[in-house]
């Protein structure tokens, strides 16, 4: 049988195409036995949770991934984990030699017990001094004094803090962990290495969750408030997994002039690995008050007859049509839902339908005609 021209036809120059085409095989009625083979155009009935029928390729990511680096500079002792080793959240990756940054903070904490030492004693002479200039034994200026030395001492000792809160954080910067559960995709670092603050030395991939991305295009994005689930089948794992979409890009990429979309899958047994090929189906919910037996068709494939509608289903084996009466549902933007004897994967003219009888032989119309119509 000739290949369908399209699984979707909702083109209403299409459709004047094939008018064109109707009326160039038609002539003069002739007698003959049974009608005459008709030239029309089918489209295949997809289920009624299907969105499009569509399938995409897409690359697996690690949703989460990230490339760390030392914050302070050092020689590498020792590094503990290597290319594709799994590790927990706070799992420790290398060290450096820390023997200078704990000199710095023992050195600062010295300092700063000496400067609070000195605070305390400027406080009691500024409280001392408070009573004194009150009753007046000491002048406004020996107070002025006493408060200026409190405040320095203050100054002294909050800079001294700081400055050792600062040299403890790099103290521990010394030691680069995992910030969550995952597996090294790169290690870059070796020991007795000098390294440098912020050169990325590993990179990890969090598999607990594996990420798809794909590009919709727009016939399919305006169903988005539809989308349901996502089926996502690993050719080399042999394994169906349940997705979820993540986000929906509402500005076309100009090259593909399609819609990027994010696709989450969880991967607990960590199978799935980054750049494996995956083939991504979308299922959409029904339409509010859609029963799950109401196939979507081209307005154009109803016809009505003595009062009750019907479209024409195509029987594959022998090339004939027959009537099939439906009932119908709402109209939505894509078509028609009908319910009535159909399946899904079956064929229901979509022009063509008015110049048809029951049983009635037909030809599904090839992309030549299509072209030759045009000239």
């Amino acid at each position: 049988m000739p290949p369908l021209v399209s699984r979707r036809v909702w083109l209403p120059c299409v459709f004047s195409l094939l008018a064109v085409l109707l009326v160039a095989c038609g002539g003069p009625p002739e007698p003959e036995s049974e009608p005459r083979v008709r030239p029309v155009m089918a489209v295949e009935l997809e289920s009624p949770t299907g969105l499009a029928a569509r399938s995409f390729s897409a690359r697996a990511e690690a949703a989460e991934r990230t490339g760390l680096a030392f914050r302070v500079s050092g020689q590498v002792v020792s590094v503990r984990a290597d290319l594709g080793d799994y590790v927990a959240a706070g799992t420790e990756l290398a060290r450096l030699d820390d023997r200078d940054y704990r000199l710095k903070v023992r050195e600062l904490e010295g300092q700063l017990a000496a400067a609070e030492g000195k605070l305390t004693e400027a406080r009691a002479n500024f409280e001392r001094g408070r009573t004194l200039v009150a009753d007046g034994t000491i002048s406004r200026a020996d107070f002025d004094r006493l408060q200026a030395g409190f405040q320095q001492a203050r100054g002294q000792r909050d800079a001294l803090a700081e400055g050792l809160a600062t040299a403890r954080a790099a103290l521990e910067d010394t030691v680069l962990r995992a910030p969550f559960n995952a597996h090294v995709a790169v290690r870059a670092v070796e020991p007795f290495e000098q390294v440098s603050p912020q050169r990325v030395v590993f990179v990890l991939d969090g598999l607990d969750m594996i990420e798809l991305r794909v590009g919709m295009p727009e016939t399919l994005v305006v169903h988005r408030e539809r989308l349901k689930a996502v089926d996502v089948h690993f050719a080399a794992l042999g394994r169906d997994y349940a997705g979820h979409v993540r986000a929906i890009g509402v500005d076309v990429d100009e090259d593909t002039q399609t819609y990027p979309v994010r696709i989450a899958v969880p991967n607990p047994d960590r199978m799935i690995l980054p750049g494996m090929t995956a083939r991504v189906d979308f299922r959409a919910a029904l339409p509010e008050g859609v029963d799950a037996d109401y196939f979507l068709v081209p307005l154009t494939a109803v016809t009505e007859h003595r009062g009750d509608h019907h479209v024409w289903r195509l029987d594959e084996a022998d090339e004939r049509v027959h009537r099939v009466p439906v009932s119908l549902g709402p109209l939505e933007r894509d078509g028609i839902r009908v319910r009535g004897d159909l399946q899904p994967g079956q064929r229901v003219v979509v022009a063509g339908v008015q110049h048809l009888e029951e049983g009635q032989r037909v030809r599904l119309l090839t992309e030549d005609d299509i072209r030759g119509a045009r000239r």
